[in-house]
């Protein structure tokens, strides 16, 4: 409805803007100028209408525990997976004897290694190519510079 009104206004507009010109403005700078203002409160009379909608909705509680048990009986919620954790008691255990915590902790629970390789250093891997200038030929042979070929 909203759209309808404002194609009705864009029409009425542009029938009435070649008297823009009397006075000495451009009718189609005018059109343009005032056509976006009235676009834009369009959009602001769309959003203000959707939000007034949205808090004036009100949801029935009965067809919410319809859906609920749909979804139950669909298999929806969770997919009847079921969902279990280990005691934390072994880990406050660890944390009392002076061991490890956060992921060390957690690895010894576990029973996992408690080395990490984190802390070791990480080889640096070198470019196998050597540096090529912008405007130096390609490296890959197509003839063209770096820059064009795969410098870009």
């Amino acid at each position: 409805q909203r759209w309808r009104e404002h194609l009705d206004s864009m029409d009425y507009l542009r029938e009435g803007v070649h008297l823009r010109a009397m006075a000495q403005k451009d009718p189609l700078v005018e059109y343009r100028h005032e056509g976006h203002i009235m676009f834009e409160e369009l959009g602001a009379q769309i959003r203000e209408e959707v939000v007034l909608t949205l808090f004036h909705a009100q949801l029935a509680p009965e067809e919410a525990d319809e859906l609920q048990r749909a979804q139950v009986a669909s298999g929806v919620n969770g997919g009847g997976l079921q969902y279990a954790h280990e005691s934390l008691a072994g880990a406050d255990a660890i944390a009392a004897a002076g061991g490890g915590v956060g992921a060390t902790a957690t690895l010894a629970m576990s029973g996992g290694s408690t080395t990490s390789t984190a802390g070791a250093p990480r080889p640096i891997v070198k470019s196998e190519k050597e540096n090529v200038g912008r405007n130096d030929p390609c490296w890959c042979g197509s003839g063209k510079k770096f820059k064009k070929c795969h410098g870009a």
